[in-house]
């Protein structure tokens, strides 16, 4: 059975990968919507900028979730909460973030198109397996606040 510290270290690696597809797949958004200037008209920089701060959103979180791998390894929960704060609160941002850029696109094409209903499927699927992750580490935290420990234990020698 896999322990607390195992399921934590598994969800930041999880955090980690989605991170880099979420960056990878808006940077092609902001690519793909350099040749449609002209489909996207008056909305095409607040689209932009959307996608753009959630590039920097998971920009951040990926240097957050580096850290929470680090933390885990090393049994630090202060900046294990720190993180959890830190991860959902960027989360919301980015929930918000693609729900304007969507408005807009909407506005232009007066309907919300197939994309944007990949977007949103793409963001409740992530959103779903993020609460479970972040569930996982804040039972590693729990455990470790109960007095459990996973630091090697010092060879005594007589």
């Amino acid at each position: 059975m896999m322990n607390h510290r195992h399921a934590a270290s598994i969800a930041a690696i999880y955090f980690l990968n989605i991170s880099f597809m979420v960056v990878l797949f808006y940077s092609w958004r902001v690519s793909y919507n350099l040749k449609r200037v002209a489909d996207l008209k008056d909305v095409y920089y607040g689209v932009q900028f959307a996608y753009c701060a959630i590039i920097g959103t998971h920009l951040l979180m990926f240097i957050l979730n580096i850290h929470l791998y680090i933390c885990i390894y090393k049994v630090n929960l202060s900046l294990i909460n720190l993180w959890t704060v830190s991860f959902l609160a960027l989360l919301a941002l980015e929930a918000v973030l693609m729900i304007y850029s969507n408005i807009l696109r909407d506005h232009v094409n007066r309907k919300f198109d197939d994309l944007c209903e990949f977007e949103v499927f793409f963001f409740s699927i992530r959103l779903v397996f993020s609460v479970i992750a972040v569930r996982f580490v804040t039972l590693f935290g729990n455990q470790y606040r109960m007095g459990m420990d996973w630091k090697e234990r010092e060879t005594i020698q007589l």
